[in-house]
């Protein structure tokens, strides 16, 4: 059993929702093993001390760092989309391994929502709490194409674009690089000028194949394709 705690080292103990949880709904006891993460690469082997009415104490055996992080550091820029299909994608983008992720108003963006950033957040504690990582991707509030493309100028963006006909993704794909920037389009895709810009600055358009993908499809298959290329997955 995994459970996220920020504040961990100045406590041992599960507290609030997650000494609820852990306590109540798991029914664990005096004796069992769990896991604990700060979100912040820390996470903490422990035995269960003792159940009591507001807190679980526990007691830590080890410590280990950034376990279940890649090597490489990646942001990913995903336009707003539906509420529900954002969460997919950051429950995905999490679980591959992502540092951070962007929401992007371009061209094509329908403006008339808003996403609920806090659930959001819970969904990716949630998928690290799954998949073993220790750290919790950032979720940043959202940002204005312009804002893109003056990011776009200092990092290494790669884009699908559904027009794009030469470049594959594979091959814009920079071994010596560490760190690697993506950004998705909203369901009516990325515009020629916005294509046009981000070329210009340096970043890579690429094509995912002859079938049209969803904003959600279109970031995981891109991720998981620079987590392979960069050895990240044994397979």
């Amino acid at each position: 059993m995994r459970f996220y705690l920020p504040e961990f080292e100045k406590t041992h103990c599960l507290i609030g929702d997650t000494h609820t949880h852990a306590a109540y709904a798991l029914r664990i006891h005096s004796g069992d093993y769990v896991i604990v993460f700060d979100g912040e690469g820390n996470e903490y082997n422990c035995v269960v001390l003792e159940v009591k009415r507001d807190r679980t104490e526990l007691d830590v055996i080890d410590t280990k760092k950034n376990v279940g992080e890649s090597k490489i550091d990646v942001s990913l820029y995903l336009s707003v989309i539906k509420q529900d299909r954002y969460e997919l994608a950051v429950q995905k983008a999490t679980e591959l391994g992502v540092n951070r992720i962007i929401p992007v108003y371009s061209a094509y963006t329908q403006r008339g929502g808003s996403l609920n950033y806090d659930r959001l957040f819970k969904i990716a504690v949630s998928a690290c709490e799954q998949c073993g990582r220790s750290r919790v991707p950032e979720i940043h509030k959202s940002i204005e194409f312009d804002e893109l493309v003056k990011r776009a100028k200092d990092s290494y963006l790669i884009f699908p674009w559904e027009r794009e006909l030469k470049g594959d993704i594979k091959s814009a794909i920079d071994k010596s690089q560490k760190s690697y920037s993506v950004f998705i389009g909203p369901e009516g895709g990325i515009t020629e000028n916005e294509k046009q810009i981000l070329t210009e600055v340096g970043a890579k358009s690429v094509t995912l194949g002859p079938r049209i993908l969803r904003a959600e499809t279109a970031a995981i298959t891109a991720l998981s394709v620079i987590y392979y290329e960069m050895g990240e997955w044994a397979l």
